[in-house]
């Protein structure tokens, strides 16, 4: 009974989605986002896909061809990723610091919104930010911490993490939780700055990882402010 049950309201959900010109395939979460020009905006944050897309049959030795697609998926149904930019990272960039997937930054940005001591950075340059980014998150540049140029910004961003300045260095008793990201599994950027910050004393139980990254979350269709706006 309760197996029918299932059934019949993942069907009631579907065709209620077809009605719109997007399908959400997992639970959103609504968020405030600070846009790059300073206004706040309520942003649906979930996986999205067209619903034309969402019919396309799929053959695996076309799938898994030279232009990973069938050629009979609309051009609006796909899209291209460089595949050879910067260095693979490893699963763990630290044995203390988590790893998370999709389904665990979906379900960090929930939690954030009842959660003032979390944190999502997007530790990319500013205009990778502005061109697009998940919705929810800050932009806090890793170059704050690894270039001497930007003194001033890395105390700015120290106190926004919650790091007290003491005469004998640091106080990191009341940090926040920050999980960080930037462009994919190939970008040093995000663990460049959180090995920073362990070199500060920033405790590693206080860091997450999104080693996925904005390559990762555009391919399986999650929102990003681009295609919120």
């Amino acid at each position: 009974m309760l197996r029918v049950l299932f059934v019949l309201l993942i069907a009631f959900t579907s065709v209620y989605a077809l009605k719109d010109s997007l399908i959400t395939r997992t639970h959103s979460v609504n968020v405030a986002h600070v846009m790059p020009d300073g206004k706040s905006k309520r942003i649906s944050v979930g996986r999205e896909a067209n619903k034309d897309c969402a019919k396309t049959a799929f053959a695996a030795r076309e799938f898994w061809g030279g232009n990973h697609a069938s050629r009979d998926v609309a051009e609006h149904c796909k899209a291209t990723y460089i595949k050879t930019a910067g260095v693979i990272s490893p699963m763990k960039m630290h044995k203390d610091i988590i790893t998370y997937g999709e389904l665990e930054v979906l379900k960090y940005i929930q939690d954030m919104q009842d959660n003032k001591k979390l944190l999502f950075v997007d530790s990319r340059k500013p205009s990778w930010f502005k061109h697009g980014t998940i919705p929810s998150a800050v932009n806090i540049p890793f170059t704050y911490f690894t270039n001497p140029k930007y003194a001033k910004y890395k105390k700015d961003a120290l106190r926004y993490f919650g790091v007290k300045k003491t005469d004998n260095g640091y106080d990191f008793s009341h940090v926040r939780t920050i999980l960080f990201f930037c462009n994919g599994i190939w970008c040093g950027q995000s663990p460049e700055m959180i090995k920073a910050l362990i070199s500060l004393g920033y405790p590693t139980s206080k860091m997450k990882w999104y080693r996925g990254g904005l390559q990762n979350w555009t391919s399986v269709g999650m929102t990003t402010t681009n295609t919120a706006q």
